[in-house]
């Protein structure tokens, strides 16, 4: 999965999340990701919309680290968010506890909630 790839798979999943809760929309957030080997871009949902821009934003509420592999099976639901936090495979700093909407966002998009 390219980096573009990514970034439209996100969209799609905070459309189908945002469709099954609208409390998101009133979100005002931004996710970080490095994401090893492909680059660094972050994810800022504020407004009722969500944008995804490369580079560092210079306040995240938290910044996710892991191998493409890692992101590519979260973002496609092969894998638990929070079980590759505990496994080491996705390391998060910042507000961890954050984190807990952003896997809600993943889930309600891929249509596990």
């Amino acid at each position: 999965m390219s980096l573009n790839e990514f970034k439209e798979t996100l969209q799609r999943i905070y459309e189908n999340a945002v469709a099954k809760d609208r409390e998101i929309k009133s979100w005002n957030k931004v996710y970080q990701f490095v994401v090893e080997g492909v680059g660094d871009f972050y994810i800022e949902i504020s407004n009722g919309t969500m944008k995804i821009a490369d580079g560092k934003h210079p306040n995240p509420i938290a910044t996710l680290s892991a191998s493409p592999d890692v992101i590519k099976k979260i973002v496609s639901g092969e894998l638990d968010s929070m079980k590759a936090f505990m496994s080491r495979q996705l390391k998060i700093t910042g507000n961890v506890l954050d984190t807990v909407n952003l896997k809600k966002l993943i889930d309600l998009g891929l249509g596990k909630q």
